[in-house]
């Protein structure tokens, strides 16, 4: 009979089992070919390969996985040179794909960061315009730093980002040392305030692509007063700004200013006339929205200035020596050419080592920036728009000129 069978397997006895089973038992792994098989009708064990019935059935017996499972260990147990090779060099080529996209990404939010800005600038400046019925002024000349007691007018010595401060929400800045009376200049309180105010940096005035928002380095090589402005303490440090406003198609300079504020109002001194100025602000001006004959959509309000990157922590440029407040013309002021005699054009540029930094150089006198292909500028209606270093000089040297009545093709920028 084909069920008269019977296997002993980890000691227990099965069966009755027909040899079929048993063969399906070998072929699965639940008996082994050692283990012992006898027939009913017959006495005595003996081992299942010893029956020809079962002898070549396949059996996944435990030391046959044990070897398979060793084997493959060894074979995967480490990498060879070559494959280590391969595997490093992969990964190089994609950082190398991948870095680029990524200083990509984190330029592209900078530059809208820094679009932002000149936004909240043109803004604060257009309102400045709605309140006080004129452009803000760019002082009294290159040594004057601000007084809160002046007002905003042609009697404010400080540039024209100190009168845009309260515009900005920056009322208690714009405050400090005020109090101590108008045609004050030496009260200790005033020169303690204005070495608080310029030595504090607002990130309104830094572009991120340039420099992180900080106090930098003052250097006392220049001049006197790039340490120490009238109605200032002595600087070791000042804030700065990446914008300046439009001076106009010719550069014009602004001189020192007098020597004291009551040579200022009493007309002791002679301040340079604001008749041929281009721009939007010059020395004691009070331009208004009125004389932008030309358009406020063409014609710039402010933007980017340049800055050559070996000066923008050291403060060694003269072009970037002092901060936003002080009225000195080369911080804060740009313009379209090196001025109306020589008439050499000054396009914008981008930053990069070796620009020119000393007095007269026609780098520190230009718009311009740290973005890759073009500078971000603000128009007098309050567009932000990208302006590349290649633009057409003509065009550049209108969108200076508030006045000159010419029209500006848009596809030249």
């Amino acid at each position: 009979m084909n069920d008269q069978w019977c296997y002993r397997h980890d000691g227990q006895i099965h069966g009755p089992v027909t040899l079929e089973e048993i063969r399906a038992a070998l072929l699965l792994g639940f008996a082994k070919p050692t283990d012992l098989v006898q027939h009913a009708t017959k006495r005595g064990w003996a081992p299942a390969a010893s029956f020809p019935e079962l002898a070549n059935v396949p059996n996944p017996s435990a030391p046959a996985k044990e070897i398979s499972i060793k084997t493959r260990r060894k074979s995967h147990s480490a990498f060879t040179l070559v494959e280590l090779l391969t595997v490093i060099a992969i990964i190089g080529v994609l950082i190398g794909l991948l870095l680029p996209a990524v200083q990509s990404a984190r330029e592209a939010a900078r530059r809208t960061s820094c679009k932002n800005k000149l936004k909240q600038l043109s803004l604060a400046t257009i309102n400045f315009h709605d309140t006080q019925g004129h452009y803000p002024s760019a002082g009294w000349g290159f040594q004057w730093a601000p007084h809160p007691d002046r007002g905003m007018g042609t009697k404010q010595p400080g540039a024209w980002a100190f009168s845009l401060l309260p515009v900005l929400e920056e009322t208690s800045l714009y405050s400090l040392g005020s109090g101590v009376g108008e045609s004050n200049d030496t009260d200790p309180r005033l020169l303690q305030a204005n070495k608080t105010r310029l030595e504090n940096p607002l990130p309104v005035f830094y572009c991120p692509s340039r420099r992180p928002v900080s106090a930098y380095a003052v250097d006392h090589t220049i001049a006197w007063y790039v340490s120490q402005p009238r109605l200032c303490d002595p600087l070791t440090i000042s804030a700065r700004t990446d914008y300046a406003i439009n001076g106009g198609e010719h550069y014009r300079g602004v001189g020192p200013g007098p020597a004291n504020l009551a040579g200022g109002d009493s007309g002791a001194h002679q301040f340079p006339s604001t008749a041929p100025s281009t721009g939007i602000s010059y020395t004691r001006s009070r331009f208004r929205v009125s004389d932008v004959v030309d358009g406020t959509s063409k014609t710039y309000l402010m933007g980017e200035k340049s800055v050559g990157t070996d000066f923008y922590t050291n403060g060694a440029s003269v072009g970037d020596d002092q901060g936003p407040f002080v009225s000195d013309e080369y911080d804060s002021m740009r313009w379209a050419t090196d001025g109306e005699a020589s008439n050499r054009f000054l396009g914008p540029i981008k930053d990069r080592a070796g620009q020119a930094s000393q007095w007269g150089s026609v780098d520190i006198m230009r718009f311009g920036s740290a973005h890759p292909s073009s500078l971000n500028m603000a128009f007098c209606d309050g567009a932000i728009k990208s302006v590349t270093y290649e633009v057409d000089e003509i065009i550049h040297r209108r969108l200076c000129n508030r006045r000159d009545g010419l029209p500006v093709d848009a596809t030249g920028f």
